[in-house]
């Protein structure tokens, strides 16, 4: 590969390329749990967990219960919560871990000062330990990611990557930038130089550390679109697509490359599966692959490129995913592990349901035949209960039955023409504002005054923000020569 194209790289994801390091997939929850509980298990000087999700059930006690023991043991405990992902998580649950010797932050609770700012999610599942050793994708710390569908054993599937060699202090360093934000700094010791981590195998690896706001990830894959000449395929959980990435999706399907997503048939946030779905026709038009994955939940963020560029981590293709989380990717370039990647893909594909434009009637060879999904029958009831259930109490939101059970039409052989879809969309959708409606009739206080609430937070909020604001340059303009001294010019000044 010419030079210009890793520079060119380089620039788009703000991530060095490093070599001599050896990566391996973990797929599921299962296989993740057990490398990530024996990495710490083995440390001796610290370990560093940082993870959206972290409850206080029964793999979670397991995770709490060994990073006691280490602690215990005089080893550095520094873990990483979302305030808002892990809000249902018991403050004696955390309270517990710190009286062991665990150092435990929420990352961006709630603040007056910045009332706006709870928009900024800490959505990394990453843990590093020792400098050696270190993991990153998709899986949280619940018992939903052990869990199988009760009618076709399908797991709830996810996908990290294990990672030796020097690229771990690429994650370690995006540990400790969040990690700084939340309190104080993480010691020097505790930051490994890549050139002090010895070679272990031979894969080379960009770290991509999304911050809010730095858009790398998109920038990646549209510069990966751009160049892509056979293959791009894509796994996502909670696909809401960006215009540009989008175009990119379809300008690429168009030129003839093979551009496939794999989403979940049953999202256990099934909001977001409608809204998905209202993009597939332009996807499809455009010749881009549609499936959707059959077992409980499709939450792996992962892609592959020719064969050659594979990228597994936490972010959602939507835009609290590529703009305003912090978020952690790890991209390969590498034939072998490519390979893995595609291989892990196709068998995906084998427990998915293609989404077509039209249900097919006759095809001319076997090419031509659209993927068969197994299994050809409708989800049944208890499989929606299991797939409702997987995000535990206190998630209320997320918990919301689907409207007109959308992935109950997984029934058609051959896949699953589009317009089914989008009649049950239409149907929800009408049905939603219809019911909307005769309650604004029936009880027009119900409407108006949960509206008028909305609306003065709203308000009180943008208010509170441009007073916190102005009192932070009065008093930057005091400290630093008071009122009258603020350059040249009335516009902000840059340095």
């Amino acid at each position: 590969m010419a030079n210009g194209v890793y520079r060119a790289m380089e620039r788009v994801s703000d991530a060095p390329l490093r070599r001599g390091n050896e990566l391996k997939l973990l797929r599921n929850g299962p296989a993740t749990y057990e490398a990530w509980l024996s990495a710490i298990e083995g440390a001796k000087g610290w370990v560093h967990l940082e993870n959206y999700i972290f409850r206080a059930d029964g793999i979670g006690v397991r995770f709490a219960d060994a990073l006691c023991q280490k602690a215990r043991e005089g080893v550095t405990v520094r873990v990483l919560y979302d305030w808002f992902g892990s809000a249902d998580v018991p403050s004696s649950f955390w309270k517990r871990m710190q009286e062991a010797g665990v150092e435990a932050r929420a990352v961006n609770p709630p603040a007056v000062r910045e009332p706006l700012n709870f928009l900024k999610r800490d959505h990394r599942k990453l843990i590093a330990v020792d400098g050696v050793y270190a993991s990153a994708g998709g899986v949280c710390i619940g018992d939903e990611w052990l869990k199988r569908s009760p009618e076709t054993n399908l797991p709830y599937r996810d996908t990290a990557v294990s990672v030796t060699g020097p690229a771990v202090a690429d994650l370690e360093e995006a540990f400790a930038g969040v990690w700084d934000e939340a309190g104080e700094p993480l010691p020097s010791w505790e930051r490994p130089d890549p050139e002090d981590i010895p070679v272990a195998g031979e894969k080379a690896v960009r770290v991509i550390i999304q911050e809010p706001g730095k858009a790398r990830i998109s920038r990646v894959l549209q510069f990966l679109m751009a160049g892509v000449e056979k293959r791009m395929w894509i796994a996502d959980a909670y696909f809401l697509s960006t215009p540009t990435l989008t175009q990119a999706l379809m300008a690429a399907a168009r030129d003839g490359v093979d551009v496939r997503i794999l989403l979940p048939a049953t999202n256990d946030l099934p909001w977001i599966g409608l809204l998905s779905r209202t993009g597939y026709r332009q996807l499809l038009e455009a010749g881009v692959r549609v499936f959707e994955y059959g077992g409980l939940m499709m939450h792996a963020k992962t892609s592959v490129a020719d064969g050659l560029w594979g990228r597994v981590g936490s972010t959602n293709l939507n835009v609290s995913g590529l703009l305003t989380n912090w978020e952690i990717d790890l991209l390969a370039e590498n034939r072998e592990f490519g390979a893995e990647m595609e291989t892990m893909f196709e068998e995906d594909l084998a427990d998915a349901r293609e989404i077509l434009l039209s249900r097919p009637r006759s095809f001319t060879s076997r090419r031509d035949r659209p993927l068969q999904a197994r299994p050809e029958r409708r989800i049944s009831r208890a499989e929606r209960r299991a797939q409702r259930g997987t995000r535990g109490r206190g998630s209320g939101a997320r918990a919301v039955a689907t409207v007109s059970r959308l992935g109950g039409t997984l029934t058609a052989s051959g896949g699953t023409p589009l317009n089914t879809y989008e009649r049950s969309i239409g149907a929800a959708l009408a049905a939603g504002s219809l019911g909307f409606s005769a309650l604004a009739v029936r009880h027009p206080r119900a409407v108006a005054w949960p509206l008028a609430a909305v609306g003065g937070l709203a308000g009180s909020l943008g208010l509170l923000q441009v007073a916190q604001r102005e009192w932070s340059e009065r008093r930057t303009r005091r400290k630093f020569g008071g009122e009258g001294d603020t350059g040249s010019g009335d516009g902000p000044r840059i340095s």
